[in-house]
């Protein structure tokens, strides 16, 4: 099934820059019929898209609990399923409580690439816990095998060190595999950041929205840090970023190649 990311994206690329009126306008058409149809039967789209809350009983703490108390946005609510994967506390969409995994199937109608399920305390998903079994099995089989052997010790040492290279790394393996996103495709929270983008310029009713496009969106590239992405989302809500779209827009136009 098309996400509401994908179908925003597919209606990117129906024409290249620089865009003229008539693109300009189809674009901005698609796009606002695509968040019109998914907003129909998702609570969470139409929620942003009226400015809404999404929100936890029990109000974050910490210091980025200001930032969380924001106002309903697809970023925010990506950091707050975060927020809430080991305790699995339900949220609020508009004062309207929603269990956590159902709000986590309405973003995933609109973000892809998303591993937000909710993680136990001895999930195997959890570096901790996946350590910890593989420390218990190591210490267990460097005992079994010195009982079972002419050594007086406790543990095989030889044993345990070459069990627990294996167990540690097959553990960590493990651990990744479950707990994080395909690094192959877009990191959810840059892609939830290009719909808020969107979100934004639809309520505003700015033509600008046909020029919002994923790789005019600032992101890190190697380390997510927290802070950076919450001044980007910032910048949208103000409603400057529509000029940083239409900049972008010209300095692409300015580095199209001349024909030979």
């Amino acid at each position: 099934m098309d996400t509401l990311y994908t179908l925003c994206r597919s209606a990117d690329n129906r024409h290249a820059v620089p865009l003229g009126g008539d693109a300009r306008a189809e674009v901005v058409v698609h796009k606002r019929a695509f968040f019109a149809d998914e907003a129909a039967s998702n609570p969470l789209v139409a929620e942003i898209l009226r400015g809404g809350t999404v929100s936890l009983h029990v109000a974050p703490t910490g210091r980025r609990a200001d930032f969380l108390r924001g106002p309903a946005s697809f970023f925010r609510t990506h950091e707050l399923l975060r927020h809430t994967r080991i305790t699995n506390a339900p949220l609020l969409i508009g004062g309207r409580e929603y269990p956590r995994a159902e709000v986590l199937g309405f973003f995933q109608r609109c973000v892809p690439n998303t591993n937000l399920h909710f993680r136990p305390w001895f999930s195997t998903a959890r570096y901790t816990t996946s350590l910890g079994l593989a420390a218990a099995g190591t210490i267990l089989i460097a005992h079994v095998v010195a009982l079972t052997s002419d050594d007086d010790g406790l543990f095989d040492r030889e044993v345990a060190w070459q069990v627990g290279v294996l167990l540690f790394a097959g553990a960590i393996l493990s651990s990744a595999r479950r707990s994080n996103r395909d690094p192959r495709h877009a990191a959810p929270w840059n892609s939830a950041l290009y719909l808020d983008a969107n979100a934004a310029l639809i309520r505003s009713g700015s033509p600008s929205l046909a020029v919002v496009r994923k790789e005019w969106i600032p992101q890190q590239r190697l380390f997510k840090e927290p802070a950076f992405y919450d001044r980007v989302l910032a910048e949208i809500e103000s409603g400057r970023f529509a000029e940083h779209l239409e900049v972008a827009a010209r300095q692409a136009v300015n580095v199209q190649p001349t024909a030979a």
